[in-house]
């Protein structure tokens, strides 16, 4: 799990974008926020769907996971916009999750092409929250890195 949380990537990432935890933190528990109110009447209508219509166990057992990924997501968007660190964490502990769900879902009720657009759009906002930064963090620095300039009065660069 260390991997997800610290990716190679996190470092020096393909896209250089100079993103704020905190605010990247407070949209993602707003938008979280909705998507956990929503994925409980949602689960409601779907435990009356399965009931009814026979759906299975498997697309409700996708759609509780997702329910609490999308909250874990929220809980540590919150967290990240309170400055809290370990925020990180739990969003992306989240993401994973609500991407297990979906798969789980989309099995349930073969339904794939889905699954695939929603893995699109939870890996950039997984690749939003590696990449953003809390104040005092050092700033990811585009371009390339620019040579060392020698100055009079100081040793020469190397």
């Amino acid at each position: 799990m260390d991997q997800l949380l610290n990716p190679s990537f996190a470092k020096d990432p393909p896209v250089k974008l100079d993103i704020p935890a905190k605010t990247l933190g407070l949209v993602c528990a707003i938008l979280a926020g909705i998507s956990t109110f929503f994925g409980v009447i949602g689960l409601l209508g779907v435990s009356a769907l399965a009931a009814v219509a026979g759906t299975g166990a498997l697309f409700w057992v996708g759609t509780l996971v997702n329910l609490i990924g999308s909250a874990l997501v929220a809980w540590g968007g919150y967290k990240m916009y309170q400055g809290d660190r370990d925020g990180k964490r739990l969003a992306i502990y989240g993401l994973a999750a609500s991407a297990v769900g979906s798969l789980i879902a989309a099995l349930g009720n073969l339904g794939l092409a889905g699954w695939i657009f929603n893995a699109v759009i939870l890996f950039i906002i997984y690749y939003l929250v590696v990449i953003s930064r809390f104040e005092g963090d050092p700033k990811v620095v585009s371009g390339a890195p620019q040579p060392p300039v020698n100055r009079p009065g100081g040793p020469p660069a190397p």
